[in-house]
């Protein structure tokens, strides 16, 4: 039996990591049902619970290093954590935890990583000194490989691969027909799904995608959900496009934290979902459902080429008649390429799960 240590942003209610963490326990757990697993999180209590794991708290380095040391391997678990748009600080304490990794001696492997942007010079040279010493770094898209790669690794040990989320199994859709079904929505008509993000000057996106949501909604038979991913991060910003909308009929808005299963099937049950965050994306890619997206950064652009969805605009520059125009096109008339490359996707995702076991053996 092996001892794993997970490293990411567990813990604080954001949909698209605790899907990651979901689908990294569930992927090792598949393959050895009684591995020991450690997460650090940011709410241990809540994190162990959920995904019957053991949990350190995040900042308690501590007990970090004393489970690193005693497990095989240290895992980097994937998302944006080596970024410096956030902020330096979150960079520089994942870089830290990955060379804690090395400094106990243990096999270190970066899962399923979608790296940068990172633009502060420092952080860039540190980047590239502490993920040299990594023993594997799987990347979710090719622009990460080629970021590591200008920061001056050579390439030997990255390997791209695919979200570990697009691995999950297609979700049941009758859990997100309850929820549907409770909040006074029809299952029997068509369902556009909205999840946006804060972000820098969102207001006027946020009207700009109401005011396109109004006009569809006057030439189609669509019901609107607002549907946050991080809870409460993201209640503000959907909050905001509902008071843009409040004359309009059959708009609703579920405010509730749900859990990543309910997540997939509320998706599920969408016509068409118009995301922001990556992760709500990725969840409409696992569930074969047409996917837009307004983007706020490179790596919500870089999963939406890759998984055959449609860039609808940025939020910096979204016009409100592109808007309307790729709505009514994605409704009658949803995009086949999405469908024929998730199954690429899918495997390229089980690529992760077998070079983790592949490193545990000794074979890379």
């Amino acid at each position: 039996m092996n001892k794993i240590v997970i490293s990411g942003y567990y813990g604080f209610a954001n949909a698209g990591d605790e899907a990651m963490l979901t689908s990294i326990v569930r992927a090792l757990r598949g393959v050895q049902p009684e591995i020991d697993l450690t997460v650090i999180s940011g709410n241990p209590a809540e994190t162990s619970a959920k995904h019957k794991v053991k949990s350190i708290y995040r900042f308690n380095f501590f007990k970090i290093y004393s489970a690193v040391k005693n497990a095989d391997m240290l895992l980097s678990g994937g998302g944006s954590l080596l970024q410096d748009v956030t902020s330096l600080r979150s960079l520089f304490y994942y870089l830290f935890i990955i060379l804690m990794g090395k400094m106990a001696g243990k096999k270190v492997m970066l899962y399923s990583h979608g790296i940068g942007p990172i633009r502060n010079t420092l952080a860039r040279k540190l980047t590239r000194i502490v993920c040299s010493k990594a023993d594997l770094i799987t990347v979710r898209d090719a622009d990460s490989q080629t970021e590591l790669l200008k920061m001056g690794l050579s390439g030997r040990n990255i390997i791209v691969t695919a979200d570990s989320v697009l691995a999950l199994p297609v979700a049941d859709k009758t859990i997100g027909q309850k929820i549907l079904q409770n909040a006074g929505i029809d299952i029997n008509r068509p369902v556009l799904g909205i999840s946006v993000r804060p972000w820098a000057n969102d207001i006027n996106c946020f009207k700009v995608i109401a005011a396109a949501l109004k006009q569809f909604k006057s030439e189609h038979d669509a019901q609107i959900v607002l549907l946050p991913l991080q809870y409460p991060a993201d209640l503000k910003s959907c909050a905001a496009v509902n008071s843009f909308l409040k004359d309009e009929k059959d708009i609703y808005f579920l405010d509730s934290a749900y859990n990543t299963e309910e997540f997939l099937s509320l998706i599920g049950n969408f016509k068409l979902l118009l995301g922001m965050r990556l992760h709500a994306l990725v969840f409409a890619a696992v569930m074969k459902v047409p996917l837009l997206a307004i983007s706020y950064d490179p790596k919500v652009d870089a999963f939406v080429n890759t998984a055959g969805g449609v860039l609808a605009g940025s939020v910096d520059d979204i016009k409100k008649e592109q808007l309307v125009n790729v709505l009514k096109a994605a409704w009658c008339k949803p995009p086949v390429v999405q469908n024929e490359r998730m199954e690429q996707l899918r495997s390229k995702a089980q690529l992760n799960l077998e070079r983790t076991f592949a490193l545990l053996r000794g074979e890379e």
